[in-house]
């Protein structure tokens, strides 16, 4: 909700240019994307606690929990990286292509108007021409 308040504040200090919309339109994509990267780590979490726990690789009864600390130690691993670092990376990779898209979309929008304007202003002078 904070991007979505920030929005107007962010696209008035930058004037309202082009590369900073196409930026922030890529981030609230990327934010949207959260959901789905998290719900996954969830659902994979879930899975793998029931293929480690459930099969006959391990015995339930395990009182001081002696017997699972490498397994634990892996899962803590994955799980952190699945809900912390993946989106991290899915968003400094969305934010990067925002930048960059941005960047050359501004860049290449003045030499597309060069033409016409170089069009526009000799029409202009053989309308001038042709009135005198």
């Amino acid at each position: 909700m904070a991007i979505y308040i920030m929005i107007p504040l962010i696209l008035a200090f930058a004037a309202y240019e082009l590369s900073t919309l196409i930026t922030l339109t890529f981030v609230v994509f990327a934010v949207h994307f959260l959901t789905f990267w998290w719900e996954l780590a969830r659902w994979l979490d879930s899975w793998m606690l029931t293929a480690l726990y459930s099969s006959d690789t391990h015995t339930r009864f395990n009182m001081m929990g002696f017997q699972n600390t490498s397994d634990d130690l892996i899962m803590n691993l994955v799980m952190g990286t699945m809900f912390l670092v993946l989106p991290a990376v899915w968003l400094g990779a969305l934010s990067w292509a925002g930048v960059h898209i941005g960047d050359g979309i501004s860049r290449g929008l003045p030499n597309g108007i060069s033409e016409a304007k170089g069009a526009a202003s000799s029409a202009g002078s053989i309308a001038n021409r042709g009135i005198k």
